[in-house]
């Protein structure tokens, strides 16, 4: 998934490492996994609105190499007014500041309204790998692969010791029977330095996740996924004022509960490599 700054930019083009980019080492990584194996393991980049033009322009780099990249849009929500709760657009055509991508929680309905969902599905593909974009360690691991297919899971997350520098990544609890993801914004606040404690909670999710594409294209056709909402308060100019704003957003990893199997593995630091660009 891609990222933007608060400046809009690609955080996945920066360069990190002898001159190339993120997306530079997600396209060597693949390209080495379909040459190993001679398979055809495409690249699926998520976009927001800001993100989508300068994308297109970006892969066309990549034309020569042998991977397939394919780009879809996640969806554009209105930001609401903090005091009003009012939708701050007026119309369709109102300025981008008054618009948000709502999170990587919308990964499985913009998979499905792009088409790119029935088209792996068509081509055979069966389980989706997604991870963000800057994390280096994020590679396609032919043991968990492996334990996917052999437990019959649906979804598996990617879990790894927590630091006190992750004391606020989300972890996996035991509610009620079912594995769910708690984020510290759902944290009551006399709660929260208990939720940081690197005792009590050992492990974090990574966002490296592993999800079957039927089981996606199943829960969406059902209205199942009715995940969490986070709120997220964010201050943008109108004329010479500055407003509070809200955007509600929503998690990809909060959606474990609703696919079949689905837990999480703990895996080594190195799988968990994020560069921080701002």
């Amino acid at each position: 998934m891609l990222s933007s700054s608060d400046l809009l930019q690609i955080r996945s083009v920066i360069e990190v490492r002898d001159g190339q980019s993120f997306l530079d080492l997600a396209v060597r990584q693949i390209e080495h996994l379909n040459k190993t194996y001679d398979t055809d393991v495409p690249l699926l980049l998520m976009n927001s609105f800001n993100t989508d033009a300068d994308t297109a322009l970006i892969v066309k780099k990549y034309q020569s190499h042998r991977i397939r990249i394919r780009t879809f849009n996640q969806s554009r929500y209105p930001r609401i007014f903090k005091d009003s709760l009012l939708p701050v657009p007026h119309s369709i055509n109102d300025k981008l500041s008054a618009w948000y991508p709502p999170g990587h929680g919308d990964l499985f309905e913009s998979l499905v309204a792009s088409g790119e969902l029935d088209a792996l599905i068509a081509q055979g593909k069966e389980i989706l790998f997604v991870s963000n974009g800057d994390n280096l360690g994020a590679t396609v691991d032919a043991k968990i692969l492996n334990h996917m297919v052999e437990t019959g899971a649906e979804y598996i997350m990617e879990l790894t010791d927590k630091t006190r520098a992750d004391v606020k990544g989300g972890t996996l609890i035991n509610y009620g029977g079912q594995v769910r993801l708690l984020e510290i914004a759902q944290v009551p606040k006399d709660h929260v330095e208990e939720f940081k404690s690197i005792k009590k909670f050992t492990n974090f999710n990574t966002n490296n996740l592993w999800i079957n594409l039927k089981a996606i294209k199943r829960l969406v056709a059902s209205n199942s996924l009715e995940m969490e909402i986070i709120p997220n308060s964010k201050s943008i100019s109108v004329g010479s004022s500055e407003l509070s704003v809200l955007q509600l957003e929503t998690a990809v990893g909060a959606a474990i509960r609703y696919f079949d199997n689905a837990h999480g593995v703990v895996v080594p630091r190195s799988r968990f490599l994020p560069v921080k660009t701002y």
